[in-house]
């Protein structure tokens, strides 16, 4: 399961392709940049970054743009969502946000949000509890100048922190028609802010002045139909008690385009980014630096080959600092290191209108060596100790990777297709007693069929193999070295006669991993995945569609003797999903166009595992079985779709029964791994688990 993240961010709306597809868009739709721009940048801008520049954010909205006043009206728009995660455990996501013109002049935009996540098995039962709700206030004075005013409020109570915000905003921006006669869209911003903030956390509360400065420019250098220079300068910083946050962001975009076939763009940036928080005892400072930069160069031979070139270089740093709160703690070590990035990749294309192809070379390569300050007054021999032992964790990676593709149209209906890839990743440590020393090489190589038929019958088959080595080069981990080889064999077919449609796929893939020491190939593994999956619709009335979908997936591990190419069955899983149901979808016109649908089916779920493990007699030893376990979850599902105007709901129940059991077959020989005891064996679990998900997204009122 993945979540998103409620932490807010200060560089929502900020970057440099969003200043650039803001400038862009007022300036082809004029009457459409008001509506676009306005809702995009209040609603959809989520919080993307940490803690530390939630602290001195000034609200998303950019307090001087150019943009023509709407009628006054609301926007508001609440998405809900709410699921059953697993046997225990639910989750919930509330949000509302919205836009409010209170005059011509003034305008509001706010946001309220909560996300839980529930075990009912858990003390406490929640894994996380968090609420936020936040508001923006602009106006407009006219004459290019804007100001506003912006709060914030977040709680997490399963971590029990909390944090407030309140910051006055003033911004004024101006063209630069004086400078560059006839020139109507450069444009020049600059927006002050400052407050208070307010932070609790670790049994502490903090209170403590935030301020900043924001400047952005966009310039038109070769005119309105070219992408425009870019700039963007940022500074902020928030002092809670003995704590400081801080953030400097200067960027710059620019693109350049010399002639018909060849064009260019350039990127450069550098973040800095303090954050501290308390440990026992002291106030820990992690320090972010990072200088990176990005050129690309595109260059079109003809109508049928380009070259693509991109370059970056990043060079990025960190340190992690230490200072006491009182004279009784104990100070903790100071330390750091210092990173380079450096990514290439050269692209070739060549296309007709039969034949496709493209050649790719890639190159990464990074560095980090760490760093240790003094600042525990350690003796010369009790320094060099300590940062012996900390640039054992130095490391060099170098990867380089070849790509190609070739897409061949061999008959009107038939296309042939064949991709490969090469890659070496080499992993070295400049310290001894750092074992991690390894060279990782990859060899792919992928051919695919695709034909169409009459009748609408499609086919397709896909042949594919890899070749993988992982070597350590040091001597103590040696025994970790092995090779990998896979094979696999995808075959399907689709087929759409009239009323009735049929989807067949089939994928089997084998691996073999063979250890490279004689004394380890008892750890040779041979794995076999087989999965099916077969999807049958009938159209049998206009509004009505019957639906059966399956799915079956073995897997087999077995212990590989390689010489002599055999092996011995170790586990076995097998999983077979069958559902199945009828979808029933109606219309309707009163008093808005809606659209509606219910599906009504069953669903049935089982898997089966073979495998070894240990039974625990009451004498206290234990013996091998070969252990069979059984579930099966099966029941009616239920689901339910709505789209009346702006509402848009759906809703699914599967009503599960779960039930467990095994069956067991003694063995000769004893068992390390899982064990058993036989009334755990004798056990039969039934249970009823009804599974829900239900999401709501109503826009209340719109522009």
């Amino acid at each position: 399961m993945k979540l998103l993240s409620t932490d807010a961010s200060a560089d929502r709306g900020g970057n440099t392709n969003e200043l650039l597809s803001d400038k862009q868009n007022l300036r082809s739709r004029p009457w459409l940049g008001s509506k676009v721009a306005t809702t995009a940048l209040a609603l959809l801008a989520i919080a993307r970054a940490a803690y530390a520049q939630s602290l001195v954010d000034a609200g998303s909205l950019p307090l001087v743009a150019r943009t023509a006043v709407p009628v006054p009206d609301s926007l508001l728009l609440l998405t809900f969502r709410a699921r059953r995660v697993g046997v225990s455990t639910y989750a919930q996501r509330t949000d509302a946000l919205g836009n409010l013109r209170l005059s011509g002049r003034q305008h509001l935009r706010y946001r309220l949000q909560s996300e839980w996540i529930y075990d009912s098995r858990g003390e406490p039962p929640f894994v996380r509890e968090d609420y936020a709700a936040d508001a923006l206030h602009t106006v407009d004075l006219g004459g290019g100048w804007r100001t506003g005013q912006f709060a914030r409020y977040e709680q997490s109570r399963a971590n029990a922190t909390r944090t407030g915000l309140w910051l006055g905003r003033l911004g004024y921006e101006h063209g630069l028609a004086g400078i560059r006669p006839l020139d109507s869209l450069s444009v020049v911003r600059y927006v002050g802010f400052g407050g208070v903030v307010q932070d609790a956390r670790n049994g502490r509360q903090d209170t403590g002045v935030a301020y900043g400065l924001d400047f952005s420019t966009l310039v038109f250098v070769q005119g309105a139909a070219a992408p425009p220079l870019a700039l963007r300068l940022l500074g902020t910083r928030a002092q809670l008690g003995p704590r400081v946050w801080q953030r400097i962001l200067a960027e710059g975009y620019y693109e350049h385009t010399f002639d018909d076939y060849s064009s260019g763009s350039a990127r450069a940036a550098y973040r800095a980014h303090r954050a501290e928080d308390y440990v026992p005892g002291n106030v820990q400072r992690i320090q972010s630096d990072t200088l990176a930069g990005q050129i690309s160069w595109l260059y079109r031979l003809s109508d049928k080959i380009s070259f693509r070139s991109d370059n970056a270089l990043a060079l990025p740093s960190r340190a992690f600092r230490y200072r006491r709160l009182a004279s009784e703690a104990d100070t903790l070590q100071n330390l750091g290191y210092q990173q380079r990035e450096l990514d290439t990749r050269q692209e070739l294309r060549l296309g007709s209108k039969k034949l496709q192809s493209m050649l790719a070379f890639s190159y990464r390569e990074r560095n980090r060596g760490y760093q240790l300050d003094n600042n525990r007054l350690l003796t010369p021999a009790q320094y060099e100790l300590a940062l012996a032992r900390e640039r054992i964790r130095d490391i060099n990676e170098k990867t380089t990777q070849w790509q190609g593709s070739l897409t061949w149209l061999a008959a009107q209906r038939h296309v042939l297709a064949l991709t490969g890839s090469a890659q070496l990743l080499r992993v070295t440590a400049p310290s001894k007693a750092n074992q991690q020393d390894r060279d990782e090489a990859q060899h792919a190589l992928r051919l695919t069929w695709t034909g169409r038929w009459l009748g609408n019958f499609r086919t397709s088959l896909a042949v594919a193999g890899e070749y993988r080595q992982f070597v350590f080069i040091r001597a103590a981990l040696s025994a970790e070295n092995y090779t990998d080889r896979l094979l696999h064999w995808e075959p399907g077919f689709t087929w759409a006669p009239g009323k009735l449609s049929i989807r067949s796929t089939y994928h089997l893939w084998v691996s073999y991993q063979v250890r490279d020491r004689a004394s380890e190939q008892l750890r040779n593994r041979a794995s076999r995945v087989l999965e099916q999956q077969q999807n049958l619709t009938y159209q049998l009335r206009p509004r009505l569609l019957a639906t059966l979908d399956y799915t079956r997936r073995e897997n087999r591990v077995g212990l590989l003797r390689w010489p002599a190419f055999k092996e011995s069955p170790l586990d076995t899983t097998i999983t077979h999903d069958l559902s199945g149901g009828l979808r029933y979808g109606w219309l309707g016109r009163r008093p808005q166009p809606t659209s509606s649908s219910l599906r009504v089916g069953y669903r049935f779920l089982e898997q089966r595992t073979h495998g070894r493990a240990a039974l625990v007699q009451d004498a206290g030893g234990s013996s091998l079985i070969y252990l069979r376990s059984l579930t099966r979850q099966q029941g009616p599902d239920v689901a339910y779709e709505r789209r009346a105007g702006n509402l848009a709901l759906s809703a699914t129940l599967w009503l599960q029964q779960l039930r467990t059991l095994y069956r067991y077959r003694l063995g000769t020989g004893s068992f390390v791994g899982a064990s058993y005891t036989p009334a755990d064996l004798a056990r039969t679990t039934t249970n009823l688990y009804p599974y829900f998900e239900m999401a709501v997204a109503w826009r209340v009122r719109q522009w």
